[in-house]
């Protein structure tokens, strides 16, 4: 009996101890690298059902203000449904040094 007791202390410790393997820092930093500033502004648009995450919808546009009348427009019909919502987050990514244009403005309507 303790035979067997031993044996399955021993197997449920050794299936417990996993090793990760580390992370490999400079891949991540040749990726970010390669990729550069973008050239368009990315919606990312969440959508919940009772404050749950159900799907995520990702589009581009050319400037700051078409992506945010976009995402306002998503978040009104998202309302609609019954117990549905939705938010959004406009993002571009910029290189150091990079000149801001009339289409990174976010400006007046």
């Amino acid at each position: 009996m303790s035979k067997i007791l031993t044996l399955c202390l021993t197997l449920i410790l050794c299936a417990c101890s996993t090793v990760d393997k580390p992370i490999d820092k400079r891949n991540i930093q040749s990726k970010v690298d390669i990729e550069g500033p973008d050239k368009h502004w990315t919606l990312h648009f969440f959508y919940f059902h009772k404050g749950k995450q159900t799907h995520e919808n990702s589009f581009y546009y050319q400037s700051r203000r078409d992506c945010f009348d976009a995402m306002y427009q998503m978040q009104v019909d998202s309302k609609k449904e019954r117990f549905n919502s939705g938010a959004g987050v406009c993002s571009k990514r910029f290189a150091e040094g990079q000149k801001r244009t009339k289409d990174d403005v976010l400006g007046y309507r």
